[in-house]
Formats: structure tokens, C-alpha cells, sequence
């Protein structure tokens, strides 16, 4: 396959998209550089799905432009779709044939001679870990497997870039790293990925992260600029009464914000600060949490609310040993 021409691996310009009365995307400008990982976050309703869609040429755009390795989503959708893969929120699979025909199948569809195919599939076995099943029917696979087999099929034609739509949805810890790992091994090896996820340390993962909300981004950066833009450590307060200390910690200067968790304080000190909040409180408090800042804290500072809660971390940390 020809690669594609030079430039970004995405880029929008005043991207719209309108479903009735209803303006999902409000002019994104988005640029998403080759070799890197992408990853858009946001609440449900916020135009994630819109604006994946758009960059996966799954829909058209009411306004504006988008061009993914060069392409324009509505007058070259067939170019860009040789050259990407895509894994989707639901699995994809032919359940009745076996993993290997699976793969073996898709690489037909992306125009691959049989023996092309033949000896993709076979790479793609051994390096997804799906050698020992690669005569079952993918019916009979565990969630873990159908999600390597899913990314397998997505890089059968080794793609330049691959979209991935919350992926792991669903997954345990194991299943996840492993599936993470191989996506990392991709762009290692020059490979572009744009990603949505649930899971904020998935997104912590990503060279750059996009915050969208309402239908525009409304913030772009690395995960620790992001992270900055929040102060030194975030306080999280639950109390018998959050409306009266809301008040009363306004009236000290502090400046609370409130969430389904509590009340979230940031302050460039806060385990000097704490302890003296919890003997001045006026309420009784009953949790104390001192954290470093996330995601979801950056978010709340922009817009005055949390993510949706199921933007939470699993149990399991993805880059170590169990919490």
C-alpha cells in the first residue's frame, strides 16, 4: 500500500454536525500529528461518537472540514478507509468462524492476496497471543481474546492509523493492559492512534488529550500540562452537610467546588491545609482525601462539573500490580 501524503494525521477545520435542532459538534479545529496517541475525552452527550464518526468516515459533517492522512472524509472515504483500522465499541466479529478466518478474511476484504493474508494472519497470531486458539470459533473466546482478535483484524492490513472506539469497555485489568500494550507497540513502530475511553488513566496514557464538552474542545494538551492547569493537589471533602461547608469554607477564602464525590478543594499545599480544615470545620466530616490532580479535577475546573461517572479508574492500576 502507498502511504499516504504528508502532514497531519488528522486535521479539522470548523467542524459542525446537526441532528435536527440539535448541534452535536460547534466548529472543532483539531490537529493530531503522525506517530502519536490521541485520546478524546469527555462525558456522555458531550459529541464524542459525533466527531469519531466524522474522523472514521462513518458520517458526513453538517459544515467545515476533515482530513485524516491527507483525505478528505466525504470526497476520499475510500482512500482513508485502506489505510486505517478501526476497533468498535461493539464486537465486529463473525462469531461462527474460527479466529484465524477471521483474520484471514478481513485481509481479503482490504484487498490482500489470499496468501497475503494467509501470512498476516499468521503473524498477527503469534503476536497477539492467539496462536492457541486460532482454530476455535471466536463465539467461544473469552471477552480478552474477541478484543485482540478485534485489534488484529484492525491491523491486518497493516494500517497507518488505527480508531479506536472505547475499546476495552468492559474488560478486566488483565485483559486491558495486554490490549494496550499491543496498541503502544503500534504507534512505537510510527503508527497513529485516536482513541476514545471510560477509563481516565487509559487517556493518561496518550501523548495528547483532548477534552471535549458540548460539542467543542475545550481543552488540548499533554496530560501533565493538562493536569497543571488544576494547581498543586486537589482536597476532596464529604461531610454531614456540604451545602454549610461549602459556605463556611468560601467565608475562609477557599473557593470549593461541588461534585458527586464532595467537595473539591485545590490548593498548592494541601497536606499543611487539611488538617486545619478538619478542626475548624463547622460540620462533621466524613471522608478526607488528599490526591493528586486528574482528569476529571481538570475537567470540573473548567465547566463546574465532573465527567460522567463512569469516567472512573478500575480497582487495578494498568502499569503495575493491584492497588
Amino acid at each position: 500500500m502507498s502511504l499516504s501524503p504528508a502532514g497531519p494525521a488528522i486535521e479539522t477545520l470548523g467542524l459542525h454536525k446537526r441532528y435536527g435542532q440539535v448541534q452535536a459538534l460547534h466548529g472543532i479545529d483539531l490537529s493530531v500529528r503522525r506517530g502519536e496517541m490521541f485520546a478524546l475525552l469527555g462525558p456522555n452527550g458531550a459529541g464524542k461518537t459525533t466527531l469519531f464518526s466524522i474522523l472514521s468516515t462513518l458520517l458526513k459533517p453538517s459544515a467545515g472540514t476533515a482530513q485524516v492522512l491527507g483525505f478528505d472524509v466525504v470526497r476520499q472515504r475510500a482512500e482513508i478507509r485502506q489505510r486505517m483500522g478501526i476497533v468498535f465499541q461493539e464486537p465486529a466479529l463473525e462469531q461462527k468462524l474460527s479466529v484465524r478466518d477471521n483474520l484471514r478474511l478481513m485481509g481479503l476484504f482490504y484487498g490482500l492476496s489470499f496468501r497475503a493474508a494467509r501470512e498476516r494472519s499468521e503473524i498477527l497470531l503469534d503476536k497477539l497471543g492467539l496462536k492457541d486458539v486460532a482454530k476455535r470459533e471466536t463465539q467461544k473466546l473469552s471477552g480478552g481474546q474477541k478484543r485482540r482478535l478485534e485489534l488484529g483484524r484492525s491491523m491486518v492490513a497493516q494500517p497507518e492509523i488505527l480508531f479506536l472506539d472505547e475499546a476495552t469497555l468492559g474488560l478486566d485489568v488483565d485483559a486491558r493492559r495486554n490490549f494496550w500494550a499491543e496498541v503502544r507497540d503500534f504507534v512505537h513502530a510510527g503508527g497513529t492512534v485516536f482513541m476514545t475511553t471510560h477509563y481516565m488513566e487509559e487517556a493518561e496514557v496518550a501523548d495528547r488529550i483532548a477534552l471535549i464538552d458540548g460539542g467543542q474542545i475545550i481543552a488540548l494538551d499533554t496530560p501533565k500540562q493538562l493536569q497543571s492547569l488544576v494547581g498543586g493537589g486537589v482536597i476532596l471533602l464529604a461531610t454531614e452537610d456540604d451545602v454549610r461547608a461549602a459556605a463556611w469554607l468560601r467565608e475562609q477564602g477557599y473557593t470549593p467546588e461541588a461534585s458527586e464525590r464532595g467537595l473539591l478543594l485545590v490548593n498548592n499545599d494541601p497536606a499543611t491545609v487539611l488538617p486545619a480544615l478538619l478542626g475548624a470545620m463547622p460540620v462533621k466530616t466524613l471522608r478526607a482525601e488528599v490526591h493528586e490532580p486528574s482528569l476529571e479535577d481538570v475537567f470540573l475546573k473548567l465547566t463546574g462539573r465532573g465527567l460522567d461517572t463512569r469516567f472512573g479508574q478500575p480497582p487495578q492500576d494498568l502499569h503495575g500490580d493491584p492497588q
